[in-house]
């Protein structure tokens, strides 16, 4: 098939095209691949989830109010539902993790691990305000679950997180934290995995056992191991009080204990007819206890400790027909209320199941949407709030703008004087620069040490650890280099511009200033810019030279793991901060590097 040459010249350059572009995309995925991790959860990193995980969204409170229900689930998303007809009249979601909310007449407060405290108005849910905790020891990540309670203008605030034993407290007329209060006791180490309230005391459940904390002397009033209450499991996940009264729910089963006493009364178990020893949430009325578990609810009569079980109390998703109870299907209980007739209960996956309780049917049910994709914007806010990144980044800074900055103007006379002066030794003077750089960096990294530690101990004089110490050993490394790049831009200058200019009376230095140097600023620009990324990236001697006050970015990236217990999550949004301006930079200068690269191609 005969085809004309301009055509054929128009396929191969598309195909040219095509073949640049994938080259250029497969070149910067890894910049787009950091940058994607920089804004993924750290959980997720490590699973190796590519796409962004949702946030769990289990309905965790719900408060019945008039012909309303307020529904909470645990992505901070707030839904204000018709009972009628369960059809959803408002929603709004704060995009929280580790979520937990409590409610007085005016306000919703609302509780997470990655947003602090929230107060919401009720009347116009758009209109809220935060409260950062006030403590840098919190990692959202790590946070199982927050627990939110209000007693007249205080609230308190605990977190299930590892190795974090305090408790928040804060004023609702100055709306200000206080200080966080230490509740360690005799039970640490220890999480705390629930928290409820009476009149004066907060009680605290942990992993161990139970902490009883008067609220008005803000100290610890007692300490109770589980085996002291009589309790199998020691990981104490729910608390409920009822006419003095305390339920203790865990998975080995429901505690019923008295109060102030702390005497076992009753235990109800799979032994008991439950559906499960696993107890998510217990809400006790006058004639009964309701326990939600992992698998439905359990309602115990109080009278005669007969029970019932629920088990399917959801439609399968997709399926309409509410009407049948062959219909229905299992889930995880986290919250019930009861308003009249009505038993509203709460289970995974943002589902409502409206009870009888009379009958014990389900008369209808509700799924919310699903939970808000997780793109951590806060990794970077993290990442300077938690983190003292700041330092990390102005140290790279500064110890590569004076290293770029000495380099050039040492290696630009250098460069010149050996471009254009012939004197004895020259030759062998610019060899020896060259060879150099045929020594492998690493060879030199214990001499050096050892001169800064001999020259500290001669003189006195810390060299180790400072700015200047690792200053002077980058020049010493870039000056020879960038000697031989920028004699190669001065001998390609025509040597009669200069001859000219000094026929006109230039002396040699106004010959150097006014006619090679401005010739030359390509050159430079794309040396130095050379030197600054080698600097910038450089982490061998970064590591052995510098102390905590001078670490530069590459040190502080590497110390992501380990020291922050790996979090990967902030060591790529750190990389990203190193890499993009950088990357920016260089689009920025591109026309002087590319002037620069070729300015001593042709001479002549």
């Amino acid at each position: 098939m005969n085809m004309p040459y301009y055509i054929k010249q128009r396929i191969i350059n598309q195909i040219i095209n095509v073949i640049m572009v994938l080259l250029l995309i497969v070149t910067l995925f890894p910049v787009f691949w950091m940058v994607y991790c920089s804004f993924k959860n750290n959980t997720e990193i490590l699973l190796g989830k590519i796409p962004f995980g949702r946030a769990g969204n289990d309905v965790i409170s719900i408060t019945p109010e008039k012909d309303k229900l307020w529904v909470f689930t645990s992505d901070g998303k707030i839904q204000i539902l018709n009972k009628s007809d369960f059809k959803p009249e408002n929603v709004a979601s704060m995009k929280t993790l580790a979520t937990n909310f409590t409610t007085d007449e005016k306000y919703i407060w609302l509780s997470s691990s990655d947003k602090g405290l929230i107060r919401i108005n009720k009347s116009n849910l758009q209109d809220y305000k935060s409260f950062s905790y006030p403590s840098k020891e919190i990692n959202p990540n790590k946070v199982v679950s927050t627990k939110v309670l209000k007693s007249g203008n205080r609230i308190w605030i605990s977190l299930y997180l590892r190795d974090f034993e305090k408790i928040f407290e804060f004023d609702c007329n100055s709306q200000r934290f206080y200080d966080p209060i230490d509740i360690t006791s005799s039970l640490s180490p220890a999480e705390i995995m629930s928290m409820t309230q009476d009149s004066d005391y907060l009680y605290i459940g942990t992993n161990r056992g139970l902490i009883k904390f008067n609220k008005s002397a803000k100290k610890i009033s007692a300490v109770y191991f589980s085996d002291d209450l009589g309790v199998s499991s020691v990981d104490i996940r729910n608390l409920t009080i009822y006419e003095s009264k305390l339920y203790v729910g865990t998975y080995s089963g429901l505690y019923e204990l008295a109060i102030p006493a702390m005497e076992l009364l009753n235990k109800y178990d799979i032994s008991s007819k439950l559906n499960s020893d696993q107890i998510e949430t217990v809400f006790v009325t006058d004639k009964s206890i309701i326990v939600g578990t992992n698998y439905g609810i359990s309602i115990i009569d109080k009278r005669h400790k007969n029970v019932n079980n629920l088990e399917n109390i959801f439609v399968a998703v997709g399926d309409h027909s509410k009407d049948s109870q062959k219909d229905l299907q299992m889930a995880t209980v986290f919250t019930i209320a009861k308003d009249g007739n009505n038993i509203y209960v709460g289970s995974s996956a943002s589902r409502i199941t409206d009870l009888n309780a009379a009958s014990k049917k389900v008369i209808s049910t509700f799924k919310g949407k699903e939970g808000h994709l997780k793109i951590m914007f806060k990794n970077y806010v993290d990442l300077w709030k938690n983190i003292n990144f700041g330092l990390y980044l102005r140290n790279s800074i500064l110890i590569c703008g004076i290293t770029m900055l000495i380099a050039m103007v040492l290696a630009t006379f250098a460069a010149y004087s050996l471009s254009r002066f012939h004197f004895p030794g020259s030759k062998f003077f610019g060899i020896a620069i060259l060879a150099t750089q045929m020594i492998p960096a690493i060879m030199l990294l214990i001499p050096i040490y050892i001169m800064f530690v001999k020259f500290t101990e001669l003189t006195g004089i810390q060299v180790k650890g400072t700015f200047w110490g690792l200053i002077f050993v980058y020049s010493a490394f870039f000056i020879p280099f960038s000697i031989w790049i920028l004699r190669g831009f001065f001998a390609a200058i025509p040597i009669e511009l200069e001859e000219a200019a000094k026929i006109d009376g230039c002396s040699p230095l106004q010959v150097f200033w006014h006619i090679a140097l401005p010739l030359a600023v390509p050159g430079i620009i794309a040396t130095g810019i050379y030197v600054f990324l080698t600097a910038w990236d450089e982490l061998m001697f970064a590591w052995v030279l510098t102390n905590a006050d001078t670490i530069t970015i590459p040190v502080g990236i590497r110390y992501f793991v380990g020291n922050y217990q790996n979090r990967f999550d902030l060591m790529m949004a750190a990389a990203t901060i190193s890499t993009v301006p950088v990357i920016i930079l260089f689009f920025l200068l591109q026309k002087h590097i590319v002037r620069g690269l070729t300015a001593g191609a042709v001479k002549g």
